[in-house]
């Protein structure tokens, strides 16, 4: 957790400081700085700890997984907490290796963006977080070993379409760091409620599929033969 957030964060502060007065009248090149260090940040700290934890760097993933049926009760509380934590000291080495305690990051709702704007789209965002790593990461198959740069990816377009509203959390741990390092909590509980009812669905989702056997819907399609 401290590896991929003091790489996405660490890549907020990069992007603020080179954009300088530019920041506000076209922040576009520093969204997408920012989006690819959460993206590729992500990715390459699921690669690390892969072998460790599956990768678990999400309390919202943490909460579809459980609804899923594929992580246990203790297993979540344990992983949510050690991810906080993680998050919290990450947030605290970039503020003072990269701003000099001037950190930027939290989650907020930007001017003329909704509460409802704000909950449902990060629901949805970790919505698909979430059905991507069940059906890439759990689910086993050929295309398991691109599971993290898959996520990486979805990340990477998650935070394209989410930063101008919310900064984009979909992921409680990395919202809970910032604020408690920035001292912003307007809103704060979207940051934690959206992303694991986007959790909770996709794991239901997950469940149904699974429930109708959706294997015979396509069956063969890691075969190495025509079937």
């Amino acid at each position: 957790m401290f590896l991929f957030l003091f790489l996405s964060l660490g890549g907020v502060q990069s992007a603020i400081k080179t954009a300088g007065t530019t920041l506000a009248v076209n922040p576009t090149l520093a969204f997408i700085e920012i989006s690819l260090c959460f993206g590729f940040g992500l990715a390459s700290a699921i690669f690390f700890s892969y072998r460790i934890s599956g990768g678990a760097l999400n309390p919202a993933v943490n909460f579809g997984l459980l609804v899923a049926g594929v992580m246990d009760p203790i297993t979540f509380v344990a992983y949510t907490i050690a991810q906080c934590i993680g998050a919290t000291i990450a947030c605290a080495a970039v503020a003072v290796i990269f701003t000099n305690n001037d950190f930027k990051g939290a989650n907020q709702l930007f001017p003329g963006v909704s509460v409802a704007q704000g909950f449902f789209l990060e629901l949805i965002l970790t919505f698909g977080l979430v059905i991507t790593v069940l059906f890439l990461a759990v689910e086993k198959s050929k295309i398991t070993f691109w599971a993290p740069m898959q996520i990486g990816i979805y990340v990477f377009i998650a935070h394209l379409l989410a930063i101008p509203y919310t900064n984009t959390s979909i992921n409680p741990a990395r919202s809970l760091g910032a604020s408690i390092i920035a001292g912003i909590w307007d809103n704060h509980w979207i940051f934690w409620v959206a992303p694991l009812c986007g959790g909770a669905l996709a794991g239901v989702v997950y469940r149904f599929y699974k429930f109708v056997d959706y294997e015979s819907l396509n069956a063969g399609q890691d075969a190495d033969h025509n079937v």
